[in-house]
């Protein structure tokens, strides 16, 4: 395994790492949203379905040519904005002890709903946002080199279709040729034939004593 080999490999492994991690945290955040409509298990379910969702939706975005993209874009956005709501409504369920970051930012003037909702955004939305950040650095590190292979192939077809197209034309060319020194000798055999016939009359003319 040589050194390129190596550091592709630490690469794919520290994006799909941090996928899953944050991708883990995001739908264990969801779940508390889902459960406000279904049982456990159900809620368990759509907050994992979700998220493959959102990440299989970015990644047939980058990768796929053959799809409707209308569809695809509406399915990805949609199921984006529920999984920002459900990590935001985890975070507001679980404020606490918040008052240094109020200040920090210099919102204590401000009412406490707002400061809720403001931190709860900050530290809930971004998370599928991140996740998904991670699956498309992956699919743009992994696609260059598809596409670059792709390429060697298209130019490998290229180049051996113009060398049979330039040996189609040589052998064209060598037919012409040899056509060309044919229809020469043809026509210096008639020459030669014309001049010997023309040698033969002038003779006859001359002296035709000597015919007999």
């Amino acid at each position: 395994m040589n050194r390129s080999n190596i550091v592709r490999g630490f690469i794919i492994t520290t994006f799909v790492s941090l996928y899953l991690v944050v991708s883990i945290i995001s739908t264990i955040h969801v779940i508390d949203f889902f459960k406000l409509s279904n049982p456990d298990w159900l809620a368990v379910s759509l907050a994992i379905a979700f998220e493959i969702g959102a990440a299989a939706s970015l990644a047939s975005l980058i990768a796929l040519d053959r799809m409707n993209k209308t569809m695809v874009w509406f399915l990805f956005i949609l199921l984006t904005a529920m999984q920002a709501m459900g990590n935001t409504y985890y975070a507001y369920t679980h404020l606490d002890n918040f008052n240094s970051w109020i200040e920090l930012f210099g919102l204590v003037d401000e009412d406490l709903i707002y400061q809720k909702r403001i931190l709860s955004i900050i530290s809930g939305a971004i998370l599928p946002l991140v996740a998904l950040g991670f699956i498309k650095s992956l699919v743009d590190y992994i696609k260059p080199e598809e596409s670059s292979e792709i390429v060697q192939e298209e130019e490998i077809n290229t180049n051996e279709k113009e060398e049979e197209e330039n040996k189609d034309s040589s052998e064209a060319t060598e037919i012409k040729s040899e056509d060309q020194i044919t229809e020469n000798i043809s026509t210096e055999n008639d020459e030669a034939r014309d001049f010997v016939q023309k040698g033969r009359n002038n003779f006859i003319y001359e002296d035709p004593t000597r015919l007999k």
